[in-house]
Parts: C-alpha cells; sequence; structure tokens
C-alpha cells in the first residue's frame, strides 16, 4: 500500500463541491497550532503562534497526578493519568500550567510530542476537536485523547477551552529495550555497499525495465538457519536488478556474506520461505519472484539448486506453508496481489485500481501448492474449495488451527477489503467462513500475526492495517455519503480504523476488541510480529509502521 492508497480512499468518498472543505482547513490550522503548542513543553522556539489564540478566559481541565502505577516485568511502569476535576482559568494561569505539564509524569524534557487531529465539528461558529496526543522523553512515554473548543473568527480560531481524556504512561525502568547492532554485526563493505545504501527510487531509474523492480520496494526479508549450525541466518530479498543476500551468522554474532549460495538472483523478489520441502532435515529455499514461485534445493556446501519453477505465479506477496493435509510434508499457499501482467491489465511495478475501493474484487488469484513430493507442487486450490473470494488483492496469509480440531485453518488479509478465513476439513477441504463477525469486517490489510493473548487456550488475530486521521474526520461526518445507508459508511470508515486485534471465540466466531485493547491506533502498519517483550508470559506485540510524508526528513 501506497500514498496512492490513501488518494484513491479520499476519491471513493464522493465529495460534493464544498463539503469538508472547512472542516479540513480547521483540522489543519488546528495541527499547526497544537504543534506551536508542544514548543512549550520541548524547549523550542515557535510557541507564538499558539499564545496568540488563547482567550483571555480560557479554561484547561487541571490534570490529576497519575495514579498508582503498575510495575511490569522487563522494566515497564503503566499508570493512567486523567482529568482532574479542577479547571484552570484565564490566559495566564492556563499558559502556565500547560507548559508544565509534562512535570506531572516525566522527569526529563520533552524530545518530541504531536498533536493528530482525527475529529471536528463545526456548529454555528464553535468548533470542537478530537486529537490524539503523544509526548516522549529519555525514558516515559505519554499516549492520550484531548478534546479541545475553538471560536471562529474570520478566517483564524481562538481557543477557548482545553479538556485532557484519559492517558497512560509508560515508563523504562531500565533504559531503552534494544540497541541497534546492524552495522556492527553485517560485514563491514554493507556501509558503503551502493546496492544497499542507495534508495529504491535512485536504483529505479538506472535498472533497466526488463528487471522489473518494483515501484514500491516492498521486498520481504527472512530469518533461519540456512547452514545447519545451530545460528540463524538472514536472507535479504531484493528489487529487480539488484542481486539478493545471504548472510550467514559465525559463533560470535557476526555475519559474513555466503559464498556461491545459489540464491543470488536478480529477480524481483518479494518473500522467501527457508523449509524442509524433501524430508532431508535441512532447510531448502521457495522464492516469489517476478519470474514465478521459485523452489530450490539445499545441497549443503555447495549451495542451492534450482529444482522448480512454476512461471504462473509471478505476483506472488505473502507465502506460509503448513501440512494442511497431514500427509507428513509441506504445503504452500501464496499470496497474489496483482493480476498477471501478460493479461494486459498490470505490472509489477505498478499500483493497480482497486473496484470498488472498500470491497476490491480485481486482485490476483491466490494459489494452494499441494507437495506431492519429488519437488513437484499441484495447485489444489479450487478442489479443496480455496476458489470463492480468491480475487481480492492479497498481502499475507497465515495458517492455525483457529478451531482445535488438530488441523491447520487459514486466514488471508487483504488490502482494500474484507479478509479471508478458511476452516480445514480435516485435510480433504476447506469452508469459507469469511462472512463471520470480525473477518467480514475489512481495511487496508498489511500483515496479520496470530497468538493466545488472552490465554483462553484459542488463537487470536492482529492485523496490520492504516490509520488515517482524515479518514476518521471525513467518514464520521453527517454529510458524507448521506443517503447511501450505514453499512456503506461503516465499511469506508472501517479502511482508516486502524489495526484489528480479533478474540477467537472458539474457531467459528470473532470478537472485534481493537478498540478496548488500545491497539487500533498503529500509525500506517504493515508487517506486526507477537512475541512475549518483557518475559511476563503474555505475547506483546511489535508492530511495524511509517510511509513518505514528502515534508519531513526523518518521516520513517
Amino acid at each position: 500500500m501506497s500514498i496512492r492508497t490513501l488518494c484513491l480512499w479520499l476519491a471513493s468518498l464522493s465529495l460534493v463541491p464544498g463539503q469538508g472543505e472547512e472542516e479540513e482547513r480547521i483540522a489543519s490550522l488546528v495541527g499547526e497550532l497544537w504543534k506551536s503548542g508542544t514548543h512549550l513543553w520541548d524547549g523550542g522556539e515557535g510557541s507564538e503562534d499558539f499564545l496568540a489564540v488563547l482567550a483571555e478566559e480560557v479554561e484547561m481541565r487541571a490534570l490529576a497526578a497519575p495514579g498508582d502505577r503498575e510495575s511490569l516485568a522487563g522494566g515497564f511502569l503503566v499508570s493512567t493519568l486523567s482529568g482532574g476535576e479542577r479547571n484552570i482559568s484565564g490566559k495566564e494561569a492556563v499558559t502556565k500550567y500547560f507548559t508544565s505539564w509534562p512535570q506531572l509524569w516525566c522527569d526529563g524534557e520533552i524530545e518530541r510530542a504531536k498533536f493528530k487531529v482525527v475529529g471536528v465539528t463545526i456548529d454555528d461558529g464553535t468548533v470542537e476537536t478530537e486529537s490524539l496526543v503523544s509526548a516522549v522523553s529519555q525514558d516515559h512515554e505519554y499516549n492520550g485523547r484531548w478534546k479541545s473548543r475553538w471560536q471562529i473568527v474570520g478566517k483564524d480560531l481562538v481557543l477557548k477551552e482545553i479538556v485532557v481524556g484519559k492517558g497512560r504512561v509508560v515508563k523504562l525502568k531500565g533504559g531503552p529495550l534494544f540497541r541497534d547492532l546492524t552495522l556492527s554485526l553485517l560485514p563491514a563493505d554493507c556501509e558503503t555497499d551502493p546496492d544497499l545504501i542507495r534508495g529504491n527510487y535512485e536504483w529505479r531509474q538506472r535498472i533497466p525495465g526488463v528487471f522489473e523492480p518494483d515501484q514500491f520496494g516492498e521486498t520481504g526479508i527472512s530469518v533461519a538457519d540456512v547452514d545447519g549450525d545451530g545460528l540463524e541466518d538472514v536472507y535479504l530479498c531484493q528489487i529487480g536488478g539488484l542481486r539478493n543476500r545471504l548472510w550467514l551468522q559465525q559463533k560470535k554474532g557476526s555475519f559474513v556474506e555466503a559464498a556461491s549460495s545459489g540464491l543470488d538472483i536478480l529477480d524481483n523478489t518479494t518473500a522467501a520461505l527457508f523449509l524442509d520441502l524433501d524430508g532431508d532435515r535441512d532447510r531448502d529455499a521457495v522464492l516469489a519472484t517476478a519470474a514465478g514461485v521459485v523452489f530450490f534445493e539445499n545441497k549443503g556446501k555447495s549451495g542451492f539448486r534450482m529444482r522448480q519453477r512454476l512461471a504462473d505465479a509471478r505476483y506472488g506477496f505473502g507465502m506460509a506453508a503448513s501440512d494442511f493435509d497431514r500427509d507428513g510434508d509441506l504445503d504452500l499457499y501464496v499470496c497474489q496481489y496483482h493480476h498477471d501482467s501478460r493479461s494486459g491489465r498490470e505490472t509489477r511495478g505498478t499500483f493497480p485500481q482497486p473496484v470498488p475501493v472498500h470491497d476490491a474484487k480485481n486482485g490476483g488469484r491466490n494459489l494452494l501448492l499441494r507437495n506431492q513430493g519429488d519437488w513437484v507442487f499441484d495447485d489444489a486450490t479450487a478442489e479443496l474449495g480455496l476458489e470463492k473470494g480468491n480475487f481480492r488483492l492479497s498481502f499475507a496469509s497465515l495458517w492455525e488451527d483457529f478451531d482445535n480440531d488438530g488441523d491447520q485453518d487459514l486466514f488471508v488479509v487483504n488490502d482494500f477489503g474484507p479478509n479471508n478465513y478458511y476452516r480445514n476439513e480435516d485435510g480433504k477441504s476447506f469452508s469459507d467462513c469469511s462472512s463471520f463477525p470480525g473477518v467480514k469486517d475489512g481495511g487496508f490489510g498489511m500483515g496479520l500475526t496470530a497468538a493466545d493473548f488472552d490465554r483462553d487456550g484459542y488463537i487470536d488475530l492482529h492485523i496490520s492495517n492504516m490509520y488515517s486521521g482524515a479518514g476518521n474526520r471525513i467518514a464520521r461526518q453527517d454529510w458524507f455519503h448521506a443517503g447511501k445507508g450505514d453499512e456503506l459508511r461503516d465499511s469506508l470508515l472501517q479502511l482508516a480504523r486502524g489495526n484489528t486485534l480479533l478474540r477467537n471465540l472458539g474457531g467459528r466466531d470473532f470478537e472485534d476488541r481493537s478498540r478496548e485493547s488500545g491497539i487500533a491506533m498503529g500509525r500506517w502498519s504493515w508487517a506486526s510480529l507477537a512475541v512475549d517483550l518483557n518475559n511476563d508470559s503474555f505475547e506483546d506485540l511489535l508492530v511495524a509502521n511509517g510511509f513518505v510524508t514528502g515534508k519531513e526528513p526523518d518521516d520513517l
């Protein structure tokens, strides 16, 4: 998904000229004024604009001191920070109190802070806005939701009231959780290697089109013990025209590049899996490339040898493996985001036109490749009942026994619409359960991870999506698709709502717990990973997020 994704979503709003323009103008202005106000916290210059719009009679609800901090394993302290009962009145008093606000919950200076305006309501010259507020010091982080009331004066605003909602403060007792060791562990020449340090845009201007370099650089990375020495190695997929890299881990933790691995191909590669496909107890390789899905046999010290290429599967993105039929060998599910370019509809590196944008059904055809042994894989998609709904823009898939019946079910996450859930019927067929509650609520799905988050014995799901402040503001307006019905309005709002957490209610139904769990606002999310970071036996979430704003030098 790219910036064009958001443009397509906004185009779907079917705005009549003039609708939403004033709300969006005010949202932009309020965002800039709050940005000015954060300089009162970080000691930077530029708070004058915020101070200038404070009304003489402005009010701010005093913040209560943090509640009892809950100590979590692994060095976390968590506490709640909410609005108090007492109001601060008057410009001078509010300015003083607002400036000192960080002292309530952190010991040092604020390093960065942001207000993200997610709601705007205009009523007879009065504006009410809702903002997500985040602030970070060296060892504290605050996240909360604030409301504010403004008066429109000409084209300008006057701030009349600040209402601080409930927020949460997290403190790290032992310093940073992670340390970046990339350059110290990878081979020394990686720091100057042009293949690695030059960006995707620069390379695409130089690579011949025959290599089909991916426009958005949506390439994958895989970690596996490739050489069987007990140490995890790293395989880096690259855009077409740049060779893929295999780095082997050494005993002291550093990495060296594998010589003559057989996997240093130049074809555009979006995903890689390392798994034992032939039963000889070493890791073979499967690559999703512009030349098709390619299978490589691990030949030990002599590297990898290509054994099979499925040339019709040229648009693979996510791949997932499982012995779904329990016959003793691993099978493969391949998500194909695009149509085949030979149909004249799509080419790699271009972005498809989803139709309709909230329920797109013009994606590529996903494949279930059944392992028949001796490096033969047959397309069992239609035979096993996976053809229904198999035309969406699929990014990723995951095998898991969601109904606890002993076989592996399949969940597929889709861009521009609902996801797919197929229940395995004893390895003989699949039942399409995509209309189950929770599953049918779609979005800009890009990644997923599974874990028993609530430890009730059933595996739950986290789906990475996109949170859009503009989408949340616009889709909640009364005029938005007025008269089109709540179902369409809710579907379009769902696209911008953010990440999804589905609680498994027994393998047949899923309950959406996104808002209650607090995971929805994950910004522009891509992949996610469930992992117990603080050793308390509960699975935590790591979510990769970010995109290019075109404005900020460090926008990722």
